[in-house]
This record gives structure tokens, sequence and C-alpha cells, in this order.
């Protein structure tokens, strides 16, 4: 019997696949019948497309349409699918051959869809194989899931995408692509441009607008999740190895609403060649975004170091203050080597004892790089070893700078250098950058070549086992786009970037305890989780997204063991950034504390500081105080978000884990805010209270009561506090 489509399910799932094409046309719910395929986008492809090259022209195949099998029977797949013991059924799409819509090409495709017993998800794998001469694929999109959004409406689902530690995109159709708000801003001879409104770029020539990163880059993780009314759909690559890929999210519109989620693989399949994609799933789940964290997490636990080690110092510590003011790139001189100790004592008079110096080596900041050597300007080098010998005496800590990407293009002496182990691009051009000043340019150099790792484990063995610092900041790391290397003398795959920064972590680590100096303090821009676990801190820097949905909680809540590191600002009397950047002060701060984040303070005179802003200063330093008591008395914890806890009264609150006892970080806009906590397991014997009175902690009894299985309490009557509930007596 004749069916036109074909339904596969394990009674949680369920999916249908066109009996003729092999398209995906349906993903369905079972346990509400909901399809969530509720939009047909014909020019778009599901589950997969292929783009290719042939003699310099871009080819899009994929499989054919019922015409095009008419003309070309062998376009026709075949369709199978096997039932395993446990009521799981996993069905298979083969191809022999693909199109581009008019021609045919030997590139043969096969995809399966594995729907696991007592699971509501799916598993998707692909093959692909390369016969066509001369032709060579650069990316297969797979899985690609068109058309979705849920219930009656998309205009009350929500995105959360991780894009640096996460964005949170209500209305994700409308929003993304809705206008743009853009904001230009000018320090020295930087030229900044921030996004207010919207991340997603497009509309692209399929008239899609998109949010589409890859990771490592500004993609921290490689999963998103879409959820609304009490449904969620689960999408993600689930590959144990750090390869690089792309996630994207896009939408055409309100005027075709729905929303597209696919993985794009870049495997330069050259002719001979065949390809395996690693695992993806696509899930349906109840509730919100928490549940996507919590099955992503159970993937990675089987793949990654997960749990960081930090020295003890560090995770005790507060924050840093950042001094990028030594040498800036324009050659003006700030500080000198000497003036490290009272630097240092200023820091403490904030309650801080770890300092961030960037331009402290020759040519200085975004200019010097990678001359990671003493400047004269600033002092000698025995000035420098001295000033970091008596911070490190008198218990204070000191991280460099190095920029883990760039070369200045500038040094006749690193010519060969450069051309041996920079990123090369397809037309063998070196990749090149530019920051600040015009007149420089910077090459973007290739992790996995023999010559660029090595230079910078130079660099921090000089720092160091010389010098004597004991942290190291590598901007860019996982901020910048993973580079797409094309120099075949590095013997590297064109996927394995992620897997070159691991190593080098590992090396820097290893030597730092080899040295039997305990574990080393190491700071990046930007979030991965090819990385968390081997770092100290990762820099997520939501200030400069945080009109457009910065939800760090994304990350942390899947990472809860790692630390993130933010940047806090004064509200005014500020020229590094724009004013809308200022207007946040308070909220950066609030929104730093309550996810536990380490504190990254500027301190560059007259263009960065808090010393400028009074009144934020005095603001500050009692975040700083709460945090520094926060961590003394109870440790980091471990981040559940707002798990079993509800706030009111407009205040916020977020929920840390000790063993059987929690401690929740709130900030509350005035008094008569409260707390309520879900007792799921039992009743709590105790609530204190703590908050910054008159520079000083207080600690008093909290005001609670019980209501079913709810503890309610009261909180002070302060900006920030902290409620600390116990099933043992608490006492001072």
């Amino acid at each position: 019997m004749y069916l036109s489509r074909y339904h596969f399910g394990n009674k949680l799932v369920s999916v249908a696949i066109d009996s003729l094409t092999g398209e995906l046309l349906e993903f369905v719910n079972e346990s509400n019948g909901e399809n969530l395929i509720k939009n047909s986008e014909f020019s778009l492809h599901q589950p997969f497309w292929i783009l290719a090259d042939k003699s310099g022209a871009k080819i899009k195949l994929f499989g054919a349409d019922v015409y095009q099998i008419t003309r070309h029977p062998v376009l026709k797949p075949a369709i199978s699918s096997q039932k395993s013991a446990d009521g799981g059924i996993t069905v298979t799409v083969r191809y022999q051959a693909l199109t581009d819509g008019e021609d045919v090409y030997a590139v043969s495709a096969s995809y399966t869809v594995c729907l696991p017993a007592g699971k509501s998800e799916t598993v998707w794998r692909m093959k692909a194989d390369n016969r066509e001469n001369g032709l060579v694929v650069k990316q297969v999109h797979f899985p690609c899931i068109n058309g979705v959004y849920l219930g009656d409406t998309w205009e009350d689902d929500t995105l959360v995408y991780p894009y640096l530690a996460g964005v949170r995109i209500p209305d994700p159709v409308d929003v993304l692509s809705g206008p743009h708000q853009r904001v230009g801003w000018k320090w020295q001879e930087y030229r900044y441009y921030y996004e207010r409104k919207n991340l997603a770029s497009g509309p692209d020539k399929d008239g899609l607008y998109a949010m589409e990163c890859e990771y490592s880059g500004p993609l921290s993780m490689t999963w998103l999740d879409y959820y609304g009314g009490g449904t969620g759909f689960y999408f993600a690559n689930h590959d144990p190895e750090p390869r690089i890929i792309g996630l994207r999210a896009d939408t055409p519109g309100t005027g075709n609403p729905g929303m597209n989620f696919s993985v794009i693989h870049r495997p330069a399949l050259a002719f001979g060649e065949h390809w395996t994609s690693p695992e993806a799933v696509a899930a349906v789940h109840a509730g919100d975004w928490h549940e996507g964290a919590r099955r992503y997490r159970a993937f990675r636990e089987k793949c990654l170091q997960i749990t960081p080690r930090r020295p003890a110092w560090f995770d005790r510590s507060a924050g840093l203050i950042a001094h990028y003011d030594f040498k800036y790139q324009c050659g003006g001189v700030v500080h000198r080597y000497k003036d490290i100790p009272r630097l240092l004592d200023e820091a403490h008079d904030l309650g801080i004892n770890h300092l961030l110096i960037a331009g402290w080596h020759r040519d200085g900041f975004d200019h010097g790089f990678p001359q990671y050597e003493p400047d004269g300007d600033l002092g000698t080098e025995e000035e420098l070893h001295d000033a970091i010998g008596n911070i490190r005496k008198g218990g204070g800590h000191v991280c460099f700078y190095v920029n883990s990407r760039l070369a200045n293009r500038k040094y006749a002496a690193l010519e060969d250098f450069i051309r041996e182990n920079a990123i090369l691009q397809e037309d063998g051009s070196v990749l090149t950058e530019s920051y600040g000043n015009q007149d420089l340019t910077f090459a973007a150099m290739c992790i996995n070549s023999p010559g660029w790792p090595e230079k910078l484990k130079g660099a921090l063995r000089f720092a160091t086992e010389k010098i004597g610092i004991d942290g190291v900041y590598l901007d860019q790391l996982a901020m910048a786009a993973p580079g797409h290397c094309s120099n075949g003398a590095h013997a590297h795959a064109p996927d394995c970037w992620n897997a070159g920064y691991q190593a080098l972590l590992g090396d820097i680590s290893s030597r730092y305890q080899q040295q039997e100096k305990g574990d080393m303090c190491i700071i990046h821009e930007g979030v991965s989780d090819s990385y968390g676990g081997l770092v100290s801190g990762q820099l997520i820097s939501t200030f400069s997204y945080f009109h457009c949905g910065a939800f760090p909680e994304m990350y942390k809540y899947t990472f809860p063991e790692q630390i993130l590191v933010d940047m806090l600002y004064p509200e005014k009397n500020m020229a590094m950034r724009p004013v809308h950047v200022g207007q946040i002060s308070t909220q950066l701060i609030n929104e730093a504390f309550l996810t536990g984040c380490y504190y990254w303070i500027y301190d560059l005179v007259d263009d960065n500081t808090f010393t400028r802003d009074p009144k934020q200063y005095e603001y500050l330093k009692n975040a700083v105080t709460l945090r520094n008591f926060w961590l003394s008395h109870f440790g980091q914890g471990l981040f559940r978000d707002t798990d079993s806890i509800r706030m009111q009264g407009g205040a916020s609150g977020k929920r840390f884990d000790f063993g059987e006892d929690r401690l929740i970080a709130c900030a509350a806009r005035g008094a008569g805010a409260k707390c309520s906590v879900r007792m799921q397991d039992g009743g709590w014997e105790t609530a204190r209270s703590y908050f910054v009175d008159h520079g000083e902690v207080r600690e008093e009894d909290a005001v609670c009561k019980r209501d079913g299985d709810t503890l309610v309490v009261a909180l002070p009557d302060a900006p920030l506090s902290l409620l600390s509930i116990s099933r043992r007596k608490q006492t001072k």
C-alpha cells in the first residue's frame, strides 16, 4: 500500500519521513500529539544539505524532490528501519547521489535517526562519500529541523543560545528579525560598535535572520534550548571530540513564522574521501531551559574534564584589578615597574589582592605581540622581578596579559616565523587582523603550528619562572573565531583548533606544577566548555551584549563548578566604554554578585576607574566586602540558579549549594523583599542573613515563617545580601 510518509516512533517521540524523497516532515511530541514542525519553508532542506566547491563555484547539494527523481531515478533514496528488542527504532535513509536541483553529483550520503526506547529524544548521524572528481565538500548542515514553534503561537516561546556564556531571547521569531541598534564609541585609537538590541545577522540570501557562531569562538557550548508553555525542545551536537562546528538558529521572521535549527560541520572532504558525523540530539522535554542544561551536562561529564584545579588563593579571592595602562598602544606610559607594589596597596583599599598587568612588555599593549620581554621605558628586568617578588611576599598575586593569537607583522625578525606558523587562508595568504591603530596589522597565528604554541609557552616560562608571576590572562583564546587554517605544512585536521588550545593549557599547567608551585592561575577571554575544566576563570564580558539578552546563567548552571569572570564599570566619568554601559553599572555589579562571578575591575587613570565615581566606588566596595565574606565563610558553592526558590517584592536571587545547606545571593531594590525556599526533602533549622552596614558585614537571624513546604524569608533592607539556610544551628 502506498504511503506518502512513513511514521516511526517510540511512544514518546516520533518522526515522519517522506516515502519518496527521504525528507523529514514531522517531529512529534507524543505526550500531547503536537508536531513541532508547523511551517514548511519549501526552499529549505531537512534534515541535511551540503555546500561544496567545484572549480571555484559554490554548489548546494541536497536530496532530490519527486520531479528530479523522475528524471534521474538514481536520486531516489532507500529507506529502511530496524527495531531493537527494547522497543527502540533506527531509521536509515541512503542516497546514491545528490543534486543541486539540476544536475546529479556523485556524492553519496546516508543519515540515520535513532529513537531510543524510553527516551523522548532522537539521535542523528550522517555519512558522506565524495566520488565527484574535482569537488570538495566544504560544509555539511546536519541535522536541520525547520519551521518549529510550540503550542498555538511562537510569540510566547523563548530561545537560550550559548553565545559566550549565553543569551536568552524571548519571542526570537520577532526579535531576531527585528531592527538593530548600534552605538559607536571611540577610545584612543580604538573604534567600537556596540549592539543594543539584536545579535542576529541577516537577512541572508534565503531571507533568514540567524544566530550562528562557531565552537569555540563565541559559541561556548554545543547546545541550545527552545521552550514555551511548559514544553521544551533541546537541540545539540554531542561530539566527544572538541571539533569546530557551527550551531545555527534562524528564522524568516513574523511574516513566515517558525524557528530553524541546524549544526554546521566543516569536513573539507576531497575526492575519494569519506566523512562520518558525530551524534546530534533533538529531544522534547517538560519545563524550561534548565532541563536542556541538565541533559547537556550529562553528556559532557562523559568526555570532558569539568572540575578545574585552581589555586586556593583564587578560590578565596573576590576579583582582580586590571591595569592596561603600563604602556598603551600609542606608546604612552602611565605606570612603571616600580609602581606595582603601590598599585596593589590601592587594590587592597577595595578589598582586592590580585593585579592583572597588560602593556608590561616590549612596545606595549596591542602593539608588541609577541615580544613578551621587559620594556626599557618601564624599567629594568630586575625592577620588574623585584616588584613582583615584593607583592608575592606580601600575599598578593599578579597575572600578566599575553595574547594567545596575534603576532605584529611590523617585526622584520619575525617574518619567517609568521609565514611558517600563521593561519593561511584558502588562497595562501596570511590571515590578518587590526586593532586600534590601523597602521598596525597582526597575523592570526595557528595554535596547531609547530612554532606558535612553543612561542607562547616560552613567554610563560619567562614570566612565571624568571619574573615570578603566579598567573596569566590569555586574551582572545575562546573569544575570537576558531582558525580555519589551510597551511598544509602544519599537518593538522581542518577542525582541530580547540584540541590545540586544550593541549596548550594542559602543558602550561603541567609545567607550573612540575616546578612545585601548585596550580597556576589561568584566565582566558571568552567561554568554552572545552577549556573550562582546565583554567581558573573565563571572561564573559556581559557589558558588551547586556542589552541583547546576556544570560550567563546558561553556562553557569550547566557547569556550576567553574568560575566566570565579568567586567564591572563605573557609572560616571568613564572614557573607555560608551555611556550606556555606565548607565547599567549597578546592574552589572548585582548580576556578577548573584551569579558568583570573579570581579574584573579596571583601574585606568582618567579613562576607566571607579575612583572618579565615588558613589559607585562605595557600592562596589560593599559588593567586594560581601563577596569576600561569602568566600571566606562558605566557599564558592555550586550554582543552582533559581531551583526551588522564588523571589518577591522586586528582588532577584540565585541559589548556591554547600552539601545540604543553601546560600541565596540576593539583590533588592528596597525594603519588603522576600525569598521563598521550597523544602522538598524536609525542614530547615535556621536562616541567617548577611549584608554590609557601614563597611562591615552584619549578621542577624532572618525573619522567616513556614507556609506548607515553603520557608518564606524576609530580606534585610540592603541592596545586596546573603541568606544562609541550614539544617543545623548556625553560630556567629
